[in-house]
């Protein structure tokens, strides 16, 4: 008998009625319930409507440091008498908010359209006793729907009854989570045989369920029939599972209709709860931008106290002859104090780039597409390009340090092939599609019956449904293993020919054997096996069961437990998979027990899993090891050489698997992930907290103590989840600061909870390391969303990784070109996009500050409004766009080719202080050689008119003005390795069009332009400069000094200190090629999927 300790207790507990959903077929609430309300069926993803839309918005746009700082200058400007009308500020803000706000309008409305296209769709609902039209709004929780083939389901709904004669359906839910092979749903023995409209409308039936939640693989519920819902009366409900939920969004196949009850509409949907719970990760790159754009607000503070404290002691105790005093004199009062310091602060508001958001999501988005666009990591076999589901992270990709893999489906191409297998402790092989014992060429048949029972429990112990397709029997399996296990088991002559809820038929020797399908104890990630209960042609009772091996043998009391072991061990060896299986035969009397068990956790809705947990472990019990089979994953083209690179990029590897150490270890050998020259280290089947604490620091120790001639030698570490798990609890740092020494790390048998821990564990070191996940399942999702960058790989264990990620790939090797070139090219050209912002911007801002110790410290501006508001605008917004799309400061074959290359670039840290110190320095160096050339040029203003004081100062203003124009935009001409026709349109453009615009405002705001030189309206003074030579020689000047410096360090950097980068530069030099034309023709050719888009 089965020792069923306490676990009975676990059934008579009372269910907590508040977490429990009922809902009544039809709404027909029996006499005294009180109607419920649950959410209607509208689908809503927008996130604005016409009321809110405005205020909402900004209140986002306003959340950014400096779109709140520039408002707040408005409100200054608006309020006192400032040098700088408020116009010059609030134009570029109004202009920039409003370019965020049309594109989200945009994007929004987008949303609004798909959201009316979904809501308004019809559907068959039955009401009153007929089948009526309604718009999918309009369905209730309660409601009776109609699905025909090929249609979508409109909400989460219980399947009543079907087309299909044994109450079966069949759906895709390839929107869901990406898979595109079918599965197979059921409906509950009562209600099948419900197909009519009358049939349906007589039934009187609720349902109890779990509260909506966001896990798309589980469900909790049952249908009643009976008014006592009470657990003593079972014969009055039926378990729902799963099996029974039909998925808003998944779509029904192969089936002519279906009939419904929906459990969860609208948002609480699971659909609509996964896509709400999408994880925001902050870039790196924008939390720095913060902290430069705050260190700029100190410094304004701190620079308007400052020359407000020396205005007024200037004014009490100083000379007041300095030239050009304003009107502006300073009260002594608190009044004036204030108003002289909010004036300053309005003077200086432009050192912050206003449009430095807007430009970085601008440059960031489109760059986005080059990831889509390249040929490189298109993967022709299946019409698959590469995709970025998000643009926040592209330079992330550039800083990597550390990368967590899975192995199966992303390092290997998970298209399994069975090789061998040990049944009663003898080896066996497949050879040409032949059974026979290993290192012999004796062919097994039949009739040998431990062969023959074996087959038959791979035949049985699944998943798997057929299908028939043109006459041909098909096996649709969510796992290729399972495909593999029962393709080998037909081609060995047991063949799997149809499964049903009641029954699976097999055919063996040419007989067609039916057993009666009784329970199935699904897979899960703690048990790490299946199990099916069965009942054979001849009545016997049997439980068969499959899984890995350390869960399956340590429940095994009898067959060769210990031979099978050592088998399992050698298959893993030689990287094989491995599965072990094993039986039991359960007595009538058992079974009674059994049956009445598993119907009652079945039946539960709170605690479902933990109660089923209790009864699978103890349903699954000393058990007969019958033998274990060992399939073949092949690595996929390009691992080898792909993990080398990486390795020499300095990025380090880990693997994390749930595979047998065995396996895993095999693989990474074979991949290049263990070099045959690194000492591999283990820790395994730790479950003591003491001893895995010494086993690590004597590990530690020796790693870190290594002599100077061992530091070449690499380290590896294995480690399984047991031992992982005990580290986590009793030395997690420890285990950190070891794993952290070795090159590379191996997990093995780790569920997706430990992966996502590992990942954690990693990312928030006190080195702050830029981590990547990859993988191909479901259960890599956790370490994607947890991981700085997550990536994606299209397997065939569905879409759940490639809709998580933020970024997608067909193959692991592909890897090598998004980072090596895509993120090193994001992370160099945002990098410079940010610091040029602030420098362009400092240059802008720093001859006026100048001119403030030559005025008697006013606050006035050098500066006309056109200037001040076409300064980001229009005279330095395209050319740092031009060099933020399309720089190459090294061509992209180069970068493919020298992994050195990106250890350079991650390692620099380009948004590091030091580099912000670099250009802010060459922005106070143009500052001082603009103030000093064009200030001495007017001091005296003799060269030009004697009488023009005030035409003086705006002389020497748009002559400052112009100097800063032509430098900023020879900086990035400087900066710029890369070249395109856009490049050249935007920097010698910008500068034609500066001279260009400003003749035009001068001759709108005044005609007289083209004949009078000489005024005191500023509007006379560009063409009044520029009719001079003097002007012209300044320019040259300025231009010449204030770019040597840079010219000076490049040329130093290039022939006595040359970095990596330089080197290659100058000695290997490559022809320069657009990233998007680097693939084949024929690739080009077979690009399907991206000239549809």
């Amino acid at each position: 008998m089965f020792n069923l300790g306490g676990l009975r207790s676990l059934f008579q507990q009372e269910e907590k009625t508040d977490s429990i959903r009922q809902v009544y077929v039809f709404n027909r609430y029996p006499e005294g319930v009180k109607l419920q309300t649950f959410a209607d069926n509208a689908i809503k993803t927008s996130k604005y409507t016409l009321l809110n839309f405005i205020p909402k918005n900004l209140y986002e746009q306003f959340k950014r440091i400096a779109n709140f700082y520039f408002l707040c200058v408005v409100v200054i400007m608006l309020c006192i008498e400032t040098p700088i009308g408020p116009g010059t500020t609030m134009m570029p803000l109004i202009i920039v908010v409003t370019i965020s706000l049309c594109k989200q309008g945009y994007e929004d409305y987008q949303r609004h359209r798909a959201d009316n296209e979904v809501n308004q769709r019809r559907v068959s609902v039955i009401r009153n006793g007929t089948l009526q039209q309604t718009a999918s709004r309009n369905i209730k929780v309660g409601d009776v729907v109609k699905i025909e083939c090929e249609e979508e389901f409109p909400c989460d709904m219980i399947l009543l009854s079907s087309s299909d004669d044994e109450g079966n359906c069949f759906i895709t839910t390839a929107n869901l989570d990406g898979e595109t092979n079918l599965k197979i749903l059921t409906c509950p023995d009562e209600t099948k045989n419900l197909v009519t409209v009358q049939e349906l409308y007589g039934l009187d039936a609720s349902i109890e369920c779990e509260p909506p939640n966001v896990d798309l693989y589980r469900f909790q519920g049952r249908i009643v029939f009976a008014t006592d819902t009470s657990l003593d009366n079972i014969s009055a409900m039926k378990s729902l599972g799963s099996t029974n939920l039909l998925l808003r969004g998944a779509t029904l196949k192969n089936t002519k209709f279906v009939y419904g009850v929906p459990v969860y509409t609208g948002k609480d949907t699971k659909m609509a709860l996964n896509q709400a719970q999408a994880q925001y990760k902050l870039p790196s790159i924008e939390w720095k931008m913060n902290m430069y754009i705050l260190f700029f607000c100190f410094v304004v503070v701190a620079l308007a106290t400052l020359l407000t404290i020396i205005e007024f002691f200037w004014e009490v105790e100083c000379d007041k002859n300095a030239l050009y005093r304003t009107k502006v004199t300073f009260s002594h009062s608190i009044g004036g104090f204030l108003n002289d310091f909010f004036s300053f602060i309005v003077l200086f508001n432009y050192v912050i780039p206003i449009s430095l958001y807007v430009t970085v999501e601008a440059v960031k988005f489109i760059s986005s597409y080059y990831v889509k666009w390249d040929l490189d990591m298109y993967h022709a076999e299946s019409d698959t390009p590469a995709k970025a589901n998000t643009s926040d992270l592209n330079e992330e990709l550039g800083q990597i340090q550390y990368i967590f893999s899975d192995k199966t489906g992303t390092l290997t191409e998970n298209e399994l092939v069975f090789r061998k297998c040990s049944v009663g402790g003898v080896k066996f092989a497949s050879v040409e599609g032949v059974m026979v014992e290993e290192n012999s060429e004796i062919a097994v048949d039949l009739a040998n019956q431990s062969v023959k029972d074996f087959l038959i429990s791979m035949s049985l112990c699944h998943s798997v449904f057929t299908t028939e397709q043109q006459g041909n029997l098909t096996y649709e399996a969510s796992s290729p293993d399972e495909r593999a296990l029962v393709e080998a088991a037909a081609q060995f002559g047991v063949r799997f020919m149809f499964s049903s809820r009641n029954s699976r038929k097999i055919k063996v020797e040419g007989r067609l054997d039916r057993y009666e399908f009784l329970h199935v104890l699904p897979f899960d990630n703690n048990r790490k096996r299946m199990s099916i209960i069965l009942r054979d042609p001849d009545g016997k009772i049997l439980l068969l069961c499959k899984g890995a091996e350390s869960s399956v043998l340590d429940i095994c009391d009898s067959g060769c437990v210990d031979v099978t072991r050592q088998h399992v061990d050698d298959y893993a060896a030689e990287g094989l998979r491995t599965l072990v299986f094993a039986t039991r035969e359960i007595s009538p009397e058992d079974y009674e027990t059994v049956d009445k068990l598993m119907v009652e956790c079945q039946n539960a809705i709170n605690d479902r899993e933990a109660k089923e947990q209790e009864a699978f472990t103890t349903v699954e019990d000393r058990l007969c090891c019958i033998g274990a089979t060992g399939v073949e994953d092949r690595l996929q083209d390009g691992v080898y050489e792909t993990i080398s690179a990486l390795k020499e990029g300095g990025v380090k590897l880990w693997v994390l698997t749930g595979d047998k150490m065995e396996t895993a270890v095999n693989i990474s050998q074979s991949c290049n992930h263990f070099t045959s020259s690194m000492k591999l280290h283990f820790l395994t089947a730790r479950r003591d907290g003491e001893s895995c604490r010494d086993t690590l620091e004597s590990l530690h120790r020796q790693l870190e103590g290594a002599a100077p001639r061992e530091r070449s030698q690499t380290y590896g570490l294995v480690v399984d989840g047991t031992s992982l798990s005990t580290s986590f609890e009793s030395c997690p740092e420890l285990f950190l600061k070891t794993a952290l020494l070795c090159t590379a790390v191996l997990c093995c048998r780790l569920s997706p909870l430990q992966k996502a821990k590992v990942v954690r564990m990693v990312k928030e070191h006190k080195s702050n390391p830029v981590t990547l996940a990859i993988g191909d399942g479901a259960n890599d999702v956790s370490m994607i969303l947890e991981a700085n960058v997550g990536v994606g790989i299209f397997g065939k264990e569905g879409g759940q990784a490639v809709r998580a990620c933020d970024f997608a790939i067909a193959r692991f090797r592909y890897l090598r070109n998004l980072m090596f070139v895509h993120g090193h090219y994001f992370y160099r050209r945002i990098a410079t996009v940010v610091f040029y912002f602030f420098y362009k911007n400092v240059v802008f801002v720093g001859p006026g500050i100048c001119f403030l110790f030559m005025n008697g410290y006013s606050p006035q501006t050098i500066y006309s409004e056109l200037q001040l508001i076409g300064f980001n605008l229009m005279f330095s917004a395209l050319p740092i766009i031009s060099y933020g799309l399309f720089e190459q400061h090294l061509p992209p074959t180069l970068l493919y080719e020298k992994p050195a290359l990106y250890k350079e670039s991650a390692n620099s840290n380009l948004l590091a202080l030091k580099y912000f110190v670099s250009w802010m320095s060459l922005a106070v160096w143009n500052c001082f050689v603009i103030f000093i050339f064009s200030f001495s040029l007017f001091y005296d203003a003799g060269g030009f008119n004697k009488k023009q004081l005030v035409g003086g100062l705006w002389c020497y203003g748009t002559l400052a003005y112009s100097s800063v124009i032509l430098v900023i935009n020879l900086m990035i001409a400087l900066k710029t390795r890369f070249w395109v026709w856009f490049t050249h349109l935007t920097i010698w453009g910008t500068l034609i069009a500066y001279i260009v615009i400003s003749y035009m405002y001068a001759l709108w705001t005044n005609p007289n332009i083209l004949w009078v030189h000489e005024s005191n309206n500023s509007s006379f003074v560009f063409n009044f400069l520029f009719t001079s030579p003097i002007v012209y020689s300044t320019l040259l000047i300025v231009a010449i000094l204030c770019i040597l410096p840079p010219v000076l360090i490049m040329l130093l950097q290039h022939h006595i200190y040359p970095r990596e980068v330089d080197k290659f530069r100058m000695f290997q030099p490559t022809e320069y090629t657009p990233i998007t034309r680097l693939g084949s023709t024929s690739s080009k050719a077979n690009y399907s999927t991206l000239m549809e888009e």
